[in-house]
């Protein structure tokens, strides 16, 4: 073991044993140390296996001002992706349904250290999400924040929203596009095809989909903007609480959990 992984390794045995930073600490310090607790979860069970017992994370970070929030908020956008690629860094492997979920709280709770500034729930999903079939669709709600459109809040438990200016287009060939979420004349920065939320049972996610739109997709997560690239296939994963900005429209997404979603 190099020296830089043995002083990597000691930081992370320091830190769930303490669970406290410097009070100045700076988001990034605290994301990385949040990813050391949880590395610090990884159990061995025979033949060279690795494993994280756990397949629900919850961290909770204090946050006493908008500012912080805003701050920790950017650094821990991608924590997802940061707890799995040091899962595989150790070669753990990684739960099939890995769920990280951040939330800030303004006052540190009951119990929580002198100094604390996070810290981590470790949950599994329960048998009854077990059982529930992959491809029951989440109810997702879509709240104008700017813009007109038919609705100011849509609610679908479809696995497909179209999203656009008008309810009904037709193309050269003469196909017609019905807009599920269809945003009047007067919203001209939105194209008349210009994205769609598509529900992906096998990942159990729900993506954003620029469908080559003129004036561009984005998702805006706390701090972070997002780019949607145009006609890209794979698009956006999105997180209950996003925004979608269409030009200069803007909707806000609510996803419930699948079968009460």
């Amino acid at each position: 073991m190099g020296l830089s992984r043995i002083k990597k390794h000691f930081e992370t045995v320091k830190t769930i044993l303490d669970g406290s930073l410097s009070p100045d600490a700076q988001p990034l310090e605290i994301r990385r140390a949040v990813v050391d607790a949880i590395e610090g979860k990884v159990e061995p069970v025979g033949a060279g296996r690795r494993v994280l017992p756990y397949s629900r994370l919850l961290v909770r970070l204090l946050a006493p001002e908008t500012v912080e929030k805003a701050a920790l908020a950017a650094a821990f956008a991608d924590l997802d992706a940061k707890v799995r690629e040091r899962l595989s860094e150790v070669r753990c492997e990684v739960p099939a349904r890995l769920d990280c979920k951040v939330i800030f709280v303004r006052k540190a709770p009951i119990g929580w250290a002198d100094g604390q500034l996070f810290s981590v729930d470790y949950q599994n999903h329960t048998d009854a999400d077990a059982q529930r079939p992959a491809d029951v669709s989440p109810t997702v709600r879509l709240m104008v924040m700017k813009g007109t459109a038919t609705k100011k809040v849509y609610t679908f438990t479809d696995p497909l929203i179209l999203i656009g200016r008008s309810e009904e287009v037709s193309d050269r060939s003469g196909r017609v596009r019905r807009n599920h979420v269809a945003f009047l004349d007067a919203s001209s920065s939105v194209s008349r095809a210009h994205a769609r939320l598509k529900y992906e049972a096998g990942g159990r996610e729900l993506r954003l989909l620029d469908d080559g739109s003129a004036r561009g997709t984005r998702v805006v997560r706390g701090a972070t903007t997002i780019l949607v690239p145009r006609r890209d296939p794979r698009g956006v994963r999105i997180q209950s609480g996003d925004e979608i900005q269409l030009g200069d429209a803007c909707l806000r997404v609510l996803v419930e959990p699948e079968g009460g979603r």
